[in-house]
């Protein structure tokens, strides 16, 4: 599926060529998910996608990703606190104090045009700045593109979600606002799977190699090298499934 982080690392990524299959181990498990996102989302998620940005206004598409962006500030503070970063992390709680308030719960951006910067922090960059710079290539299901050490900090910020009460009121209210955000921000991309399509004979390939890039470029670390038969076994080999788990996995 060309899901929002696929699509992201197309866009800001471009043209992407150098091979990075040395940090790709799970390449065959990592296709399998490929094509599984690609069909869910051409099957269901960008046909839906479609129909909601043709009969949802472009302000109230706006407002609702606004909406979310402000809930992504405050996992950012979380982050940049943990980073030891404590500038950005009172600039992104200023930002979800005031989009929180003036911008009616979020649904209205007063920060960034207030002069408050967009740090958008997430628990991988997070594992990146304690010393874990290189990773694995990992295809998240629905998800898309990811890292073992991604990976990790996606599922780890997924399962500290609060509890209804704090922003929902129900479990009811929490998956359906994941659907939402999920619709909007896929509304938001269309069109850009076809860029992927149409650059690359090997569009699994292209993804990778570009979000390998960009990761790479966000967090400070040198482009993967191919390992050596030698190399020391390091945290994301002990994470890796074996064979057996991987045809598990599928």
């Amino acid at each position: 599926m060309k899901t929002v982080p696929l699509l992201l690392t197309a866009a800001l990524a471009g043209c992407a060529s150098d091979p990075h299959a040395p940090l790709d181990p799970l390449e065959p498990m990592n296709r399998a998910i490929y094509r599984f996102n690609d069909t869910a989302d051409r099957a269901v998620i960008k046909p839906v996608a479609t129909g909601y940005r043709t009969v949802t206004p472009r302000p109230l598409r706006i407002a609702v990703g606004n909406f979310f962006d402000n809930i992504r500030d405050a996992y950012s503070a979380i982050n940049n606190t943990l980073r030891a970063e404590p500038q950005k992390a009172s600039n992104d709680v200023m930002r979800v104090a005031i989009n929180s308030t003036f911008g009616l719960f979020g649904l209205i951006d007063i920060a960034t045009p207030a002069g408050l910067a967009n740090n958008k922090t997430t628990l991988g960059d997070t594992f990146a700045s304690w010393g874990w710079k290189n990773s694995r290539y990992l295809v998240l299901p629905l998800l898309g593109p990811s890292t073992i050490r991604d990976g990790l900090g996606t599922a780890a910020t997924l399962a500290a979600n609060p509890e209804p009460g704090v922003v929902y009121q129900t479990h009811t209210q929490l998956t359906a606002a994941s659907v939402l955000n999920a619709v909007n921000t896929r509304a938001r991309l269309l069109g850009l799977e076809e860029t992927v399509d149409e650059a690359a004979i090997d569009p699994y390939s292209y993804v990778r190699d570009a979000y390998l890039q960009l990761r790479a470029k966000q967090v400070g670390a040198d482009l993967p090298k191919p390992p050596s038969d030698d190399e020391d076994l390091d945290i994301d080999q002990l994470m890796a499934p074996t064979p057996a788990d991987a045809s598990a996995a599928l």
